[in-house]
Formats: C-alpha cells, sequence, structure tokens
C-alpha cells in the first residue's frame, strides 16, 4: 500500500509558524529584521497580525489537503510540499546571512528530515514524468508565491483596521 498520510504537512506546518508566531514580535524589536532589501517576516511585529497570515494559509493547506484525501490526487500535497520545504530551507539560509537566530530555525532544521522523508514517500505513489513533476513544482511555487505576495501585502493593512 502507498504512503497516504496526506495530513502530516499541515500539523508540521503549525508546529513550524507557531514558533514563528510566538518569537517574532519579540525577535523583531532587539533584531536588525532586514536582508538587503527585504524584510523578514514582512516586518510585522504583532501577533494578530501574523496568525492571520498563519490562520489563511493554514486553511490553503488544509483545503488543499482535504482535496487530495477526498479525490486520491496526492499530487497536490506533493505541490504544497515542495514551497514549505523551500520555506524551511530558507530559515537556515537567514541563520547563515544573520549569523544568529531567526524565528522558525528550530523547527525548521527538526522538520527538514522529516519532510524530505514525506515527500519522497509520497512521490512513491506518484507516476510522473519529468514535464509532470516540473509543471507540479513550478504550479505549487507560484500558488504559494502569490499568496504570499498577497499575505504581505494584506497584513499591513490590517494593521490599520485591528
Amino acid at each position: 500500500m502507498a504512503f497516504q498520510s496526506f495530513w502530516l504537512l499541515p500539523l508540521l506546518f503549525m508546529w513550524h509558524d507557531f514558533e514563528e508566531l510566538v518569537v517574532v514580535p519579540t525577535w523583531l524589536a532587539h533584531h536588525d529584521p532586514h536582508i538587503g532589501r527585504r524584510t523578514l517576516f514582512g516586518g510585522v511585529a504583532r501577533a494578530d497580525i501574523l496568525a492571520v497570515g498563519i490562520w489563511e494559509e493554514f486553511c490553503l493547506l488544509l483545503l488543499i489537503v482535504a482535496g487530495a484525501y477526498w479525490w486520491h490526487l496526492p499530487v497536490l500535497v506533493m505541490a504544497a510540499s515542495f514551497p514549505y520545504l523551500g520555506h524551511l530551507v530558507l530559515h537556515l539560509v537567514f541563520v547563515v546571512i544573520k549569523h544568529s537566530y531567526v524565528p522558525g530555525v528550530v523547527t525548521a532544521v527538526i522538520e527538514l528530515p522529516l519532510m524530505s522523508w514525506y515527500v519522497m514517500k509520497l512521490s512513491e505513489s506518484l507516476s510522473l514524468n519529468w514535464v509532470a513533476w516540473l509543471a507540479m513544482i513550478v504550479s505549487g511555487f507560484g500558488f504559494f508565491g502569490g499568496n504570499l505576495v498577497l499575505i504581505h501585502w494584506g497584513m499591513p493593512r490590517l494593521k490599520l483596521i485591528m
């Protein structure tokens, strides 16, 4: 039987983002959040605003995973897993650049081997050619990258109404 535990992705996502949610506000108050012209965590130091962005992404992951489960489409979970793996790797890159702790790196270090194993196991249930793999990965990064742009655009605006 093929590995079909789709629900691991949203669980790992929440565990990782909980570390960010708890630590980011304090970390931003005591550290320079800039890497080049980019600001880590969108510069949003309020936990309630961060929680809205995390909640939105979590809901998207739940919808994707539920769809994958109901329609037996592990490719949906795979498409969502690659951007998340990239996100975890970015935390390690940020630590190297900043030469210090960056919120989310503890769970990133723990989750990277778990997510790598998870992706390997899920990939065993897929028989895709390289073009389909490439399309799946590009689609996943495009979807979640676009969503991240939307979240980072919206979170500062939430400060005005919350």
